[in-house]
């Protein structure tokens, strides 16, 4: 079996399903973010930011919404795209322009937390796609209509 599928089968489950839907809200709470942010209305005006969190914002609002959209209705690309859009987005980005992005150590140790975060949030996900087989604890069988005998 190939991670792709792994995966398919995985997000099936009640328990990654619901995961999931939890991940949507906490993404649909960052593109609010960066839409405030946009707008003015996150502390300050937008003219006082780096032009890299400028730019980074609408990428980042549009990432956000579809990849809520794609976790609420668990969807394959949805959890792809979580996955892309933390490497390619958050922690590539941070590692590589660190030294412009957070000159303050106090800042750095935040981006690190971040980072941090996504890989437990990440591996949280992975951790609930674990298949059960039925009856495995029990050493039971499996009847073709999954019921255990």
């Amino acid at each position: 079996m190939n991670i792709a599928s792994w995966v398919r089968e995985g997000i099936a489950q009640r328990r990654a399903a619901i995961y999931m839907k939890a991940m949507a809200v906490f993404f649909l709470l960052a593109a609010l973010s960066h839409l405030a942010s946009i707008m003015g209305l996150g502390g300050g005006s937008g003219a006082d930011r780096p032009w890299y969190f400028r730019a980074a914002d609408p990428v980042l609002l549009l990432a956000d919404l579809v990849i809520a959209w794609g976790l609420w209705r668990t969807r394959f690309w949805g959890v792809v795209g979580w996955l892309a859009a933390v490497v390619f987005l958050q922690v590539v980005p941070m590692l590589l322009l660190i030294q412009f992005t957070a000159p303050d150590p106090r800042l750095r140790t935040t981006w690190y937390g971040m980072m941090a975060t996504h890989a437990v949030l990440l591996a949280v996900f992975f951790a609930l796609l674990q298949h059960k087989k039925a009856g495995a604890d029990l050493g039971d069988r499996a009847r073709p209509d999954g019921r255990v005998t």
